[in-house]
């Protein structure tokens, strides 16, 4: 499985919104020259977060604005995004749970089959049975909690918070603090620190290590942050491009085209929201697994 490089991810975002910015630049120009002062505007669906729409409403969260020690704390859409899912996850696992016993449902029997992949094909594994037991809640909550965010996105009026990159580096910062937290509680800080440079170099190769392997140990957090971000950007980004098509051509027969790369897109989020969250889940295991048994 090859996941595109950062540059490329990035570059393609850019490229897209570039090609929704110019569509509506020239539907502008073309209401503007007709004697139509109305645009749509759909740009603002992947920049503006202050406000939230609902039962076709748009609520301002500009109220919500204040800061803790000179951090920004205010409310936005992602934030709201991040209750909503975490309170529907609440619910779902209390539908699903009954005194710490699984219900014998439809819906039960489904987050069993989630449970059992990662338990089974991803932590145990990785980790190792004896660490991955104590490991297991961290990785489930991470996998559903991406999940359900991922998913928010294709619910009417609703809103994908991972694709804000603020969302994804709070992700990969716990991540992180996770990752080395256990490798320092499993061999010791002074070993923690030590393991991170092979042994057996040679002694002049040492030096250069060093800032190699500290690099590589934030590198790993930014690249949780940045693959998750750019791929559920560029999903909206595209199904927002395909729209701006109906609003280049200003013609009924044009619009089926574009509506069915619409739905097809669509479709094929609720895959990538599986995905990404399946690909943060294994790959903060892993990483996790290198700090706690460095010698693997």
């Amino acid at each position: 499985m090859t996941e595109p490089t950062t540059h490329t991810a990035t570059q393609a975002i850019h490229d897209t919104l570039q090609a929704v910015h110019g569509a509506l630049a020239h539907t502008a120009e073309a209401a503007h020259a007709g004697g139509h002062a109305e645009t749509v505007d759909i740009v603002h669906h992947l920049t503006d977060l202050n406000s939230v729409e609902f039962l076709f409403r748009t609520f301002s969260l500009d109220k919500l604005h204040f800061e803790l020690f000179g951090i920004d704390l205010s409310i936005t859409k992602p934030v709201i995004m991040m209750w909503v899912a975490g309170l529907i996850l609440t619910l779902c696992l209390l539908l699903a749970f009954r005194g710490g016993r699984l219900l014998r449902n439809k819906f039960a029997h489904l987050l069993e089959v989630y449970i059992l992949f990662i338990r089974n094909e991803v932590v145990y594994p990785i980790i190792g049975e004896h660490d991955g037991r104590r490991m297991l809640p961290f990785f489930l909550t991470v996998f559903f909690f991406i999940l359900s965010m991922n998913l928010l996105g294709m619910v009417p009026w609703g809103g994908t918070a991972t694709g804000n990159v603020n969302v994804t580096a709070g992700l990969a910062i716990i991540a992180f603090l996770v990752i080395q937290g256990m490798g320092m509680a499993k061999n010791g800080v002074i070993h923690h620190f030590k393991g991170m440079v092979p042994s057996g170099l040679p002694a002049f190769v040492i030096p250069i290590m060093i800032p190699v392997e500290l690099v590589g140990t934030f590198a790993k957090p930014f690249a949780l942050c940045i693959r998750l971000f750019a791929n559920m950007v560029a999903g909206h980004a595209v199904i927002l491009a395909f729209l701006g098509l109906i609003f280049m051509a200003k013609s009924y027969v044009m619009a089926p085209l574009p509506i069915a790369g619409v739905v097809f897109i669509s479709v094929l989020e609720v895959f990538i929201a599986h995905l990404q969250a399946f690909i943060f889940t294994i790959l903060t295991c892993l990483f996790t697994s290198m700090t706690m048994h460095p010698g693997h």
